[in-house]
């Protein structure tokens, strides 16, 4: 089932409807456009529920949540718009800071934010990923949320697809980005990488179970901080 990020169902009463209960562990995927959000929340899903770019088409306007049960529990998959969008583009970049700041806000009424994935794409560290994780992580959630870190387009990486991390995880230290867990993952579903699709959605999901908090993490709203940008 797909649902569209609505945080509240009012009833006509002063007294709102909570949709999302606290029983329910609220992941929020976060990163640059063309990172593969989309594609490795599919991965959890185990179909391609969640529409993934075709080319320099941005698929993701708006925060959309994935429901799903992993090992008895209920996850809310959020998918975000991509950051990083020029000016102009099909969602600007100082839109998605936006909406990325109202979905935790408004989390924080409906249960809070238990988990970050943060996703890149296999390739060096840039600027841009410091400043995603800043934003994110200590400007948005004031550093007390588990982040980890997701990295897609793995497949061609030697020996195993781990590799990458084993060689650039010094550089993202360097930049002060430290996260609770890591996964290297393949999740483009081709003729000849099934077994690398397989391995990837085990990792995946278990990175999530691991590492989600019991009770998600509330943040005290303040009418100012609407102004961040990237």
């Amino acid at each position: 089932m797909i649902v569209r990020y609505q945080p509240f169902l009012w009833t006509g009463s002063n007294q709102p409807y909570r949709i999302l209960q606290q029983s329910v562990l609220n992941v929020i995927f976060f990163g640059e456009t063309g990172a593969g959000k989309s594609s490795v929340i599919n991965l959890i899903l185990g179909s391609d529920k969640a529409k993934v770019a075709d080319g320099q088409v941005v698929v993701t306007l708006e925060s959309t949540v994935y429901p799903v049960k992993l090992d008895g529990k209920t996850y809310n998959l959020y998918d975000t718009a991509g950051l990083g969008e020029p000016s102009g583009g099909t969602v600007d970049n100082a839109t998605a800071v936006g909406n990325l700041y109202r979905l935790v806000s408004d989390l924080s009424y409906s249960g809070g934010v238990n988990l970050l994935v943060f996703v890149v794409c296999c390739g060096r560290v840039t600027g841009a990923m410091r400043k995603s994780y800043g934003l994110f992580y200590h400007g948005f959630c004031d550093s007390k949320v588990p982040i980890v870190i997701v990295v897609t387009r793995c497949e061609y990486v030697e020996p195993t697809m781990d590799r990458w991390w084993i060689d650039n995880e010094v550089s993202f230290t360097r930049d002060g980005m430290s996260f609770n867990g890591h996964v290297c993952v393949c999740a483009w579903k081709g003729r000849y990488n099934e077994d690398l699709v397989q391995e990837s959605e085990g990792v995946v999901k278990q990175l999530i179970v691991q590492h989600c908090m019991p009770n998600g993490w509330k943040k005290v709203c303040h009418p100012q901080s609407r102004g961040l940008e990237l």
